[in-house]
């Protein structure tokens, strides 16, 4: 199996790249091919031109090096996994760009046999997070709204709470999470 695995944050000493780190281990554990993509340090351009546009009318658009790059990535892959922090309940700015730019009506019907899998990392616990159901509210938004967008059949959202805690074993219980979900 192939992974195109898409992390995102600024710092690459952040419990983000720790945990996409594990994840990674975890797929080469079971030898599966992983593509790695950094948003943050890559070079990739959030920015949403009047390049990137949809053309609505013409499902033969030619699209922008680095969108169709990226599209050409996702083709390749089986599986497509996404680890990135929770800033104001959301994706950061740099996956949403991302989103916006590459998952367009280039990939409709492309979509459909690939599994989706986000690992969110949020500084909240679960029952924070469930207070005001803002982890119903982030899968319903990941998994149906953006991976439906896109056809997607199989999409998983992934939790991983409390980042914020001093406490090392909670840290290592996380990061053996991510090895685990890399496994499975």
């Amino acid at each position: 199996m192939k992974a195109l695995v898409t992390v995102t944050h600024p710092r690459k000493n952040s419990l983000t790249h720790a945990v996409m780190n594990r994840f990674v281990e975890g797929l080469k554990q079971n030898n599966h091919e992983v593509d790695l993509l950094d948003l943050d340090h890559d070079g990739f351009n959030p920015l949403y031109t009047a390049e990137d546009e949809k053309d609505w009318i013409n499902p033969d658009k030619i699209y922008a090096p680095e969108v169709r790059k990226e599209m050409d990535r996702i083709a390749a892959a089986d599986t497509l996994v996404f680890v990135f922090p929770l800033w104001q309940y959301s994706v950061p700015s740099m996956l949403k760009g991302y989103l916006d730019k590459v998952w367009n009506m280039g990939l409709f019907g492309k979509m459909g046999n690939k599994k989706v899998l986000w690992i969110c990392l949020t500084g909240g616990d679960q029952e924070h997070m469930s207070k005001y159901n803002r982890e119903g509210t982030l899968k319903h938004y990941l998994n149906v709204l953006v991976s439906g967008y896109a056809r997607v059949q199989e999409s998983r959202v992934e939790l991983l709470y409390d980042t914020l805690s001093e406490s090392e074993e909670h840290i290592a219980s996380l990061l053996e999470r991510a090895y685990q979900l890399g496994r499975e």
